[in-house]
């Protein structure tokens, strides 16, 4: 048991690391929509006033982050 709890403490420290090189990897303005939308919980429609972006602005960021994470985290489908 101790030992599961500390392979999977590695395991989530590996990938907490693999997701902040991703992260710093996106465009300033992606990572940027990106972390309003799920750290600042902000909705589309905050983020596009917040930025002057449009909502389908937004929706691109976020599309485009979303598919760079998952592909460099290994959830490509």
């Amino acid at each position: 048991p101790a030992r599961a709890d500390q392979a999977a403490i590695l395991e989530a420290k590996e990938l907490q690391g693999r997701y902040e090189k991703a992260l710093a990897a996106l465009p300033a303005k992606t990572r940027d929509v990106f972390l309003m939308h799920r750290i600042d919980e902000l909705t589309y429609q905050e983020i596009a006033a917040a930025t002057g972006m449009s909502v389908a602005g937004v929706e691109y960021h976020m599309s485009k982050a979303l598919a760079h994470l998952a592909k460099r985290l290994g959830i490509v489908r």
